[in-house]
Formats: C-alpha cells, structure tokens, sequence
C-alpha cells in the first residue's frame, strides 16, 4: 500500500492527506513528527522534512510535487483548473499559502499548539506581534482575491483552496478566527472551505488529537 509520512496537525501534510480523501486513494500514514526523525528518513525525504510519499512507482518529498504527481497518476478527481492561465493562478495560490502563509500562521499555531502539547510556554509576545503586523497582510490580499460564492475556480474544491485552508485551520485550532466585519468575503470564504465534507472530516481529526480542544 501506499505510503504518507507525517503527522496531520501538520498543515503540509493536511494538504495531501486532503488531496488523498478527495481522489480517494487507499493510503497508509506513517507517523513521522517534524523533530524527530526515523533512522534512515533522508532515503525517502533527502531534506528529512514531511511529507513524504512512497508508492510502487516512486519516492517522493514536498507537498506540492506529491500533489501534482497524485494529480497526474489519479487524473479521476481533478484537481487543478484546465484553462492554462487557471493553472497557472492555482499554483500561484499554492506557492503563496507555502511560502507566505506558512511562516505567519503556522509561527502561531506553534506557539500556542506545537508548545503546549510540548508542554512548552508560548511566545504570546511574537504571536501578538504577528496577529497585529503579519497577518492583517495576509487577510488583506486575500480579501481581493476570493469570490464571493464558491471556491477559487468554481463549484468544487480544488488544490488551490485546500492549501489555503489547511493554514486557516491550523489557525483556528490556535484560537484566531477571521473576522467578517474587516474580511467578509474571506470570512465567507473560509466558513465555505471549513463546511466542506473533507475538510470538516479532517478537522474533526485534528480535534481527537488535540483532545477535543
């Protein structure tokens, strides 16, 4: 059986294990946690960073080149737009939520999650700091970005929109919900993507980890 090595509360690995449940690919998960590595792991991820994926064909690291290899192999359920310049947007919004939101929300979901399931103290000063200065930013380009109804290229949920909400989650599960009277549209957004039969699955998962919290 297939291989995804990670840990879901991970929002890069929450974003293939969505990927997984929309194509409905059988899959077995391997936990591996971010600080603390098998014996071995750089055979399968050279940078020893999740996830990773392992099948009867390939060995492969980072989300968006399993994805887009899932998209290829498993063409069924289609998860990127046809149109080019569609395309080409949705791996925008991917590179955007990888390299831009990551850094902000997921600095806040460590701090107030990661830490206290480490048993750690949060950095309550850095996660002000970002929830003041960063992530107004963030809402704000986002704010222009999606529609009014629907997902980012339509009716269904695609790529684009499952890397954007898998760091809206992890936010949340920190406490910080976006609030509809500054981003209404993206408020809006986000209740859609949260009310989605996948990723309302994948929270609730989340939540037997983190104790119902």
């Amino acid at each position: 059986m297939s291989k995804l090595y990670g840990v879901p509360l991970s929002p890069m690995v929450r974003k293939v294990l969505l990927a997984l449940e929309l194509k409905q690919i059988d899959h077995e998960l391997v936990p591996v946690t971010p600080f603390r590595k098998p014996e071995g792991f750089e055979k399968i991820s050279p940078l020893k960073k999740i996830p990773a994926w392992e099948d009867d064909k390939v060995t492969l690291a980072d989300s968006t080149v399993i994805c887009e290899y899932l998209e290829e192999r498993y063409p069924e359920r289609v998860l990127y737009p046809k149109a080019p310049e569609e395309k080409a947007k949705a791996r925008w919004f991917e590179e955007y939520a990888d390299t831009v939101m990551l850094p902000v929300l997921g600095t806040v979901f460590f701090e107030r999650v990661a830490k206290k399931l480490a048993n750690q103290p949060a950095d309550e000063v850095k996660v002000q700091e970002i929830l003041q200065t960063k992530l107004p930013k963030t809402c704000a380009y986002l704010e222009s970005q999606v529609p009014e109804t629907g997902f980012l290229f339509g009716v269904s949920l695609q790529l684009a929109d499952i890397a954007l909400a898998t760091h809206f989650i992890n936010l949340a599960h920190a406490g910080v919900n976006i609030e509809s009277a500054e981003y209404p549209r993206l408020a809006a957004y986000i209740d859609r993507l949260f009310q989605h039969p996948a990723v309302a699955h994948r929270i609730a998962e989340d939540k037997k980890v983190l104790g119902g919290k």
